[in-house]
Order: C-alpha cells, then sequence, then structure tokens
C-alpha cells in the first residue's frame, strides 16, 4: 500500500514563500487526497530524490521552458554581507517576518535550514512525490473533509474552508517585496541548490519551472471524486492523479483558492522577469 505525501505553494516559498509552502505541510499529517508515495520511484530520467539527499532533478515534461538559458537574474548591490548559508536563519528569518509578520511566521514557520528546506521543497513540487520530512512549515489542525453523493466519494466544497488562514498570508505577500527578499539572499538559494546535489544551473531557472509547472494545474469545476483503495483517498480521475505533487496541492484547495494562488504565482513570475537580463556571450574560441 501507497502512503501519502502531501504538500504545498507551497506556500511555495520565499519564492513560493507565503503561497504555496504555507499550504504544504498541511497536506502530509492528514489523509490527504493526494499523490501517493510510490514503494518504487516513478519513472523518470532520474528517481524522485528523498529530502536534503544529494540528486539531480529529472526534468519536468509537462512545464515548458521558462527562460530561454541566455537569461540570467540582475542581483542587486549587496548593502551588507550575507551570513553563512548554516547560519543564516536568523537573518533570513527576520526577512520573512517583515513579509507575513511576526505572529504568522512563529506560528506556521519552522525556523531551521530555511533556505535549504524551501530549495528542496520547490523542487520537489512538479515530482510525483514531495518528501515531507524537508517541508519549512508546521503542519495544521484539521482533516480532509469528506462526502458522498450518488453513491460517489467526492472532496466536500466545505473542505476549502480549512486554507482560509493561509490564504489570508497568500494575500499579505506582495510580489515586488517577495522578489526582494529573494534576490537579497539569492547567493545563499544557489548554494543551496549546489548542496543539494546540482553541479550545474541556476535555481532560478528551476524556480521558474515550478511555477509553469502549478501554473498548468487542472482547474476541475464540478466535485472532485476520490476512491479509497484502502485507508488513505485517491483521486478518482487517473489524469489527476498523475499531476505533480504541486499540481494536486492546488487543485484540493478549491476552485476559487488556485485561481487566486495563480494570480499571485504570475505577479511573482512578472516581477521576476523584471530581473533578468541577457546573459553575455561566451568566448568565442581563439583561433592562431
Amino acid at each position: 500500500m501507497r502512503r501519502l505525501d502531501g504538500v504545498e505553494i507551497g506556500a511555495l516559498i520565499v519564492l513560493l514563500a507565503g503561497i504555496v509552502l504555507a499550504l504544504l505541510h498541511w497536506e502530509s499529517v492528514q489523509r490527504m487526497i493526494g499523490y501517493v508515495l510510490h514503494d518504487q520511484p516513478p519513472a523518470a530520467s532520474a528517481p524522485a530524490p528523498a529530502a536534503l539527499t544529494p540528486h539531480v532533478s529529472a526534468p519536468i515534461a509537462s512545464a515548458p521552458a521558462s527562460q530561454p538559458a541566455a537569461q540570467q537574474l540582475r542581483l542587486p548591490a549587496a548593502s551588507q554581507p550575507l551570513p553563512a548559508l548554516r547560519d543564516s536563519d536568523r537573518e533570513f528569518g527576520l526577512a520573512l517576518q517583515g513579509l507575513v509578520g511576526r505572529k504568522a511566521f512563529a506560528q506556521w514557520w519552522v525556523p531551521d535550514r530555511l533556505i535549504l528546506h524551501i530549495v528542496s521543497t520547490i523542487d520537489n513540487l512538479p515530482r510525483a512525490q514531495a518528501p515531507v520530512r524537508a517541508w519549512p512549515v508546521r503542519p495544521a489542525p484539521g482533516r480532509l473533509q469528506v462526502s458522498t453523493l450518488n453513491g460517489s466519494l467526492v472532496l466536500d466544497a466545505s473542505n476549502a474552508n480549512r486554507y482560509a488562514p493561509y490564504m489570508v498570508l497568500v494575500r499579505m505577500v506582495d510580489p515586488a517585496r517577495l522578489v526582494a527578499v529573494y534576490l537579497r539572499f539569492y547567493p545563499l538559494f544557489q548554494q543551496a541548490w549546489r548542496e543539494l546535489g546540482y553541479p550545474k544551473g541556476q535555481f532560478n531557472d528551476r524556480l521558474l519551472q515550478v511555477i509553469d509547472n502549478l501554473l498548468q494545474a487542472p482547474e476541475p469545476s464540478g466535485p472532485l471524486r476520490l476512491v479509497q483503495p484502502h485507508v488513505l483517498y485517491k483521486y478518482a480521475d487517473p489524469g489527476l492523479e498523475s499531476a505533480s505533487a504541486g499540481q494536486k496541492i492546488l487543485m484540493r484547495i478549491g476552485l476559487a483558492n488556485e485561481r487566486e494562488v495563480k494570480a499571485k504565482l504570475r505577479a511573482l513570475r512578472a516581477q521576476l522577469l523584471l530581473h533578468m537580463h541577457a546573459a553575455p556571450p561566451a568566448s568565442a574560441p581563439q583561433t592562431h
């Protein structure tokens, strides 16, 4: 039998900081209908990694290229040196508090290796599973609300109400301020990306891929039918059940909430692109 793997936009973020990541930890502890932890790694060009274990990301077939490889982030001049990655929780935590407030930060976020955990979680959102061990947010009370309709199990419409506190956080986060925090700490995000086992490439490219994948989440308008082959729930529709972990989160939170989160993600992506620029061309080899 498979085990649930649960997620969220995460709040996605510090880039998905107040967004998908916050919704994420919720779904794990409670018996959610989401993606299931497979006994065997999902078929892909590379196995899905365990959280915080060095790995190389498998390509996301469903997500289009977010930016040409020739595009790079334009980082602001540092006003003061950044702390070492291992010592960054306090300073980065204060920056997150500036986005969501001290009370919300203390209530939901786990201030331990924050940047490393955020990078790992974001990397896993487009996969079939997103291991819970590295999630940077605390679980919330409440259980999945299920009802029956014409003899079939369905996700109860009232289930969307469980996400109300997190949707408040989504509305609070200003995309421009969020991107400013991200850019300030980006060298540490990139270092965390390297420490997770990616010798090449930029974390920002992966982030844009993840946002694109989330924006492609289906938007079911009717009741979501479920099946319960054993203890845990799954989507009855094979197409929905095969969606990525992050897409399943968005479908679970209710159509209105899903569209609101997507609108925030689009605004976030637009802010990121404002800070992208063409990379200098590679030096041509000299001829003699």
